[in-house]
């Protein structure tokens, strides 16, 4: 069975370097292989532990194509960069992602999309909680270890005095955070990817949480929801 392995982000280091229809029709059976049958089966095979600790996600996991839309943006690459596995709901704008890409393996969360309400929800989530926010980003040292992705950002303050180290996502109209890619796996491919998610899981019940229900998402994991080990479970312990 294909697993997501060095030759899964070879395809994708090459591929990044030859991004045109003639080199990917000589090498797709290196991307059915590595990289199509390898999301599927990783897929398949967290989908389960992934619905015991997200209650949005629909229990059927989607993964991205490797073929950019390019009809209204003719001057984007023919490919994309990074291929994602998302768990999440049909309508609901926030989800958790597992990737791939030239650089390695990564998990995120991300939030964007026309509906206001949800939106507004994440913001309110980093103004009103702002504490429980930050004690979580310095728990897994977000500064170092995690990127921050914004687009789109308002010019006018949406809210009055907005901390600045969350400015920029409360003014976004699309944030994604994810972790630095790595190269390596710790333990296997499919448990490090369900940590990884365990471990962005906080962040995004900021984005998925009214804020009336936040703080209530959060005290559930490590009682309602079991941590998949002692390295998930120091995190979440840190936001009792």
């Amino acid at each position: 069975m294909s697993t997501i392995n060095n030759d899964t982000f070879k395809f994708m280091a090459d591929l990044y370097d030859n991004n045109n229809k003639e080199w990917f029709n000589l090498n797709r059976k290196r991307y059915e292989v590595h990289v199509r049958e390898a999301m599927k089966n990783m897929a398949n095979s967290i989908a389960g532990p992934v619905s015991t600790v997200v209650k949005e996600f629909s229990g059927k996991p989607k993964i991205s194509r490797i073929n950019n839309d390019i009809r209204f943006s003719p001057n984007k690459p023919l490919y994309k960069e990074h291929v994602w596995i998302s768990f999440g709901e049909k309508d609901h704008i926030a989800g958790l992602f597992a990737a791939i890409g030239k650089n390695g393996w990564a998990t995120g969360c991300g939030i964007g999309a026309p509906k206001r309400e949800m939106l507004d929800n994440w913001r309110k989530n980093l103004v009103t909680h702002i504490d429980t926010w930050r004690k979580y980003a310095k728990a897994i040292d977000l500064e170092n270890n995690i990127d921050i992705y914004t687009e789109n950002l308002y010019k006018k303050p949406l809210f009055p005095d907005i901390p600045d180290d969350v400015n920029d996502m409360v003014q976004a109209r699309g944030t994604w955070i994810v972790d630095k890619p790595k190269l390596k796996f710790k333990n296997s491919p499919e448990e490090d990817y369900f940590n990884g998610i365990c471990r962005m899981l906080p962040i995004y019940l900021f984005m998925a949480s009214t804020p009336a229900d936040l703080l209530k998402r959060i005290a559930e994991l490590g009682d309602n929801i079991a941590a998949p080990n002692e390295h998930v479970e120091k995190y979440w312990n840190v936001l009792k």
